[in-house]
């Protein structure tokens, strides 16, 4: 076995496969007429530790949560699809290369698909809404483009349509180019779309292929791989947060905050001895693969995989809570706003309960 072989099954920690559900019991792995996944290209786990090595911006691909109703069935698609093409001024495009541009051609697409009998109202997710993102600076070119490519290799035989999302499409626009993709659940053959965890970060292993094709600087990797040990903020939390609005999670993390503060009791990592062993098999890892590369002369390779070793190593495993615990502590002023927060947050809630 090739030391990038061995690279890459231990970066994936899984043998990659085409996203499908079961079927008749077991896992479904394109098996009769329908086709699996390309392979990745050999070599991705190093690229993707070297750019993580060299801090190169993290791609990122999510399937964002939709909690409304509507959004299930024909109707959750069309009003997806309308605010992808802010109802015709963003163009889009399909699996076939056609331009959708206008509020018309979307409303014929959306017509088309209607017309393989998807239910206008279901109980079950229609379409699978994707988002490939990169940051502020990236052309946005080279994102359309990259998405527009990991679509057509991913998503062999859906059906689907995709628009890009980014500052020149008007001042309320995010400044990070982002690519919403929309793809049908069934395939052309009826099988339906199955992603996991793992199925997302082999997506984002792809994209960020995608991505360095068209000249971008990116990596791909897990906070693992980073030593980092703080998810970042969800994104849906975020924007409650930002129009003022506690969600129920963030409700009960303030009242424990404040009541830590108030005990004086920081909060205990739940898993600092698992976290602790899993960045020592990370770090081995790293020694045996820096190993591996000088021994066979590549000399600059096996630096860069150190360094990323050391840069892990000197992470620390502070969890959110007690990063929160740590920087209120001693901020008096911090505390009273985010006891009148939850205060008027509570006043809000007893006044839209009805008598």
């Amino acid at each position: 076995m090739t030391v990038h072989k061995k690279i890459d099954d231990w970066f994936l920690g899984y043998k990659t496969r085409s996203v499908k559900a079961k079927q008749d019991g077991g896992l479904y792995f394109g098996g009769g007429r329908s086709k699996p996944s390309k392979p990745l290209k050999a070599g991705s786990g190093l690229a993707n530790l070297r750019a993580a090595a060299l801090k190169h911006p993290e791609v990122m691909v999510k399937i964002p949560k939709r909690l409304s109703s509507n959004s299930k069935g024909m109707r959750g698609i069309r009003n997806h699809l309308d605010y992808v093409s802010r109802n015709g001024e963003v163009p889009l495009e399909n699996q076939s290369g056609e331009k959708l541009i206008g509020k018309r051609a979307v409303k014929g697409f959306v017509n088309d698909w209607q017309k393989l009998g998807i239910p206008e109202e279901s109980k079950h997710k229609e379409a699978l809404n994707i988002v490939l993102s990169m940051p502020e600076g990236t052309p946005p070119d080279a994102v359309l483009n990259a998405a527009r490519n990991f679509a057509a290799e991913q998503f062999a035989g859906h059906q689907y349509a995709f628009g890009l999302h980014h500052d020149s499409h008007g001042p309320d626009e995010p400044k990070h180019p982002h690519v919403h993709l929309c793809v049908l659940m069934r395939d052309e053959y009826g099988q339906r779309l199955n992603p996991r965890k793992a199925d997302l970060f082999e997506w984002r292993v792809r994209f960020a292929e995608k991505l360095r094709e068209e000249g971008v600087l990116c990596a791909a990797t897990k906070r693992i791989h980073r030593g980092k040990t703080q998810k970042p903020e969800n994104s849906l939390l975020r924007a409650m947060r930002q129009r003022g609005v506690l969600s129920n999670a963030a409700r009960r993390q303030a009242e424990e905050l404040i009541e830590a503060v108030k005990n004086s009791d920081r909060p205990k990592h739940p898993f600092l001895k698992e976290t602790m062993r899993t960045r020592g098999i990370v770090l081995e890892q790293y020694g045996q693969i820096a190993k591996e590369l000088y021994k066979m002369g590549h000399k600059t390779e096996a630096r860069i995989i150190s360094k990323l070793a050391k840069d892990v190593a000197g992470q620390d495993f502070t969890t959110k809570a007690q990063s929160q615990y740590d920087n209120i502590r001693d901020h008096r002023p911090a505390i009273e706003q985010l006891q009148q927060q939850l205060a008027a947050e509570k006043d809000k809630q007893d006044k839209e309960i009805p008598r």
